[in-house]
């Protein structure tokens, strides 16, 4: 509880029909989920603006209603004006809580590809060196024992900072977070305490929302503005946005990558159908990394885990052993296996350079047929379905078109622009709208040198189609089919 006073302290703001020690009980700025005696936050978003929710919330019991305008028919009723209610949100959750990111180490990732994993891979390492971390991400939350279904990649600042107590709570001292594009615009970290902040990589995606690969690039930019010269940035040397980012943080900097000049640098790299091996230079010496993870984009997020690790003094040996542990993301070019001769593969790769990641490791352990499954997302980044067609095309000898997440749009209009990338007469592409149908057309008849990538969702458990969100997993699909096939 923290009265009017102490969550306003020091911002701009007027108080109507409520004294400034009138106690909140809790904040919230969704309806669906407000308590009587809080404090409602009327945010102005893309699609709803909470000013027009404001009699729902005092109808429900809120006890003071936090806006930029009060509405004709709510006067009387208590309120505190704002210029900006998004603006002060993270600054009333986070104090609200008790400002809880400052009393633990926490670690953001952000990039294009690779956050998911990187978190993973962190989280492993700091929990072999017991140094009780959570995770928070796009598959899941962990706290300690307790494991939360996620669904978003970044919760909106409220649930963020109360995620952030009941880490505390139960033990915690770091936390784990992948940061999106989409919490930096909308400032939905802009009150937590980064000691580590991490780049992936800068390749394109959501240019539905930011409009230009300039505004991308900025919001990615601004968690690393944030950083003062106590704190820690660890960027991909070999990321072309590299030098951009090295500029405009006032952080420490350690730099991971393929190239001599990193300060974490893989060579005499092994890469197999099984994983990898390789070695690293380091301030610490150089070292042999073994690992299950396929690919050289996890090569790239195995270095960027040991340089948070490393930032955070955790010893090489330690973070060796966690990699060479560690077993993989669920739908991260996860292997699917019910006994099948062949192999098949789930991957969350929805972009053209996560697809084309995923399809050219793939492509060079494979001895026979390469076959793909994707589609794209619906009301989303239009300008990656072209791309995404001509990179299925380079690398799979048999691509089937399927639904994603159509949503709103017309399932057809989103292959008509997939299409735009492949070249006309093409005939080893097909397309089946039915997800489903589709990965079982994919899997049956092949061979045993053969390989299957089911792209797209990856740990997802649901399917927008128009209005209807309907229970579906690519992994269950695909297990499903195969053992029906036995």
């Amino acid at each position: 509880m923290k009265s009017i006073d102490k969550l306003f302290h020091g911002l701009k703001h007027k108080l109507i029909n409520c004294s400034g020690d009138t106690i909140i009980e809790g904040i919230s700025s969704d309806t669906r989920t407000l308590k009587r005696g809080s404090l409602f936050l009327a945010l102005r978003g893309e699609r709803v603006d909470g000013h027009a929710c404001i009699k729902d919330a005092l109808i429900k019991g809120t006890l003071v209603v936090c806006c930029e305008k009060i509405p004709p028919e709510s006067t009387g009723r208590p309120f505190v004006l704002v210029d900006d209610t998004r603006k002060i949100m993270p600054i009333l959750a986070s104090r609200f809580f008790d400002d809880p990111s400052k009393d633990m180490r926490v670690a953001g990732i952000t990039g294009t590809n690779g956050k998911t994993t990187v978190s993973y891979l962190t989280y492993d390492i700091f929990k072999t060196a017991n140094r009780s971390p959570s995770l928070i991400g796009s598959v899941e939350y962990r706290i300690g024992d307790r494991i939360i279904k996620s669904h978003h990649t970044t919760p909106d600042a409220i649930e963020l900072q109360e995620l952030f107590k009941d880490m505390l709570g139960e033990g915690s001292r770091y936390s784990v977070m992948e940061v999106s594009s989409h919490a930096l615009i909308q400032q939905r970290v802009e009150a937590v305490d980064f000691d580590v902040a991490v780049l992936t990589n800068v390749t394109g995606d959501h240019l539905d929302y930011h409009k230009t690969m300039k505004d991308y690039v900025d919001s990615k930019m601004m968690l690393f503005k944030s950083l003062d010269k106590e704190k820690t940035a660890i960027l991909n040397h070999d990321d072309k946005y590299y030098k951009a980012f090295k500029k405009i943080t006032k952080a420490k900097i350690f730099t991971y990558g393929i190239s001599d000049d990193a300060h974490f640098n893989a060579r005499d790299i092994d890469l197999r159908a099984d994983g990898s091996t390789f070695s690293v230079d380091s301030p610490d010496g150089t070292f042999r990394v073994a690992t299950s993870l396929i690919g050289l984009h996890n090569i790239y997020n195995i270095l960027a885990a040991i340089a948070v690790a490393f930032s955070e003094r955790v010893d090489i040996k330690i973070c060796v052993g966690a990699i060479n542990d560690f077993k993989n993301v669920p739908g991260r070019l996860e292997s699917v296996d019910a006994g099948q001769r062949f192999k098949v593969f789930i991957d969350y790769a929805h972009t053209h350079d996560a697809l084309e990641n995923s399809l050219s490791v793939l492509k060079k352990f494979c001895m026979g047929e390469m076959v793909a499954v994707f589609g794209c997302g619906g009301d989303r980044d239009k300008t990656k379905r072209p791309k995404m067609g001509s990179i299925s095309v380079k690398y799979a000898d048999r691509v089937i078109l399927t639904n994603d997440n159509p949503r709103s749009e017309d399932p057809e209009a989103i292959f008509r622009d997939i299409e735009k990338g492949i070249p006309r007469g093409c005939k080893s592409v097909m397309k089946i709208p039915d997800r489903h149908e589709a990965i079982k057309n994919a899997l049956l008849g092949r061979g045993s040198r053969d390989i299957v990538l089911i792209a797209g969702k990856g740990h997802e458990e649901e399917q927008i189609i128009g209005d209807k969100i309907i229970p579906f997993n690519d992994k269950r699909s695909v297990l499903e089919i195969l053992n029906s096939i036995k």
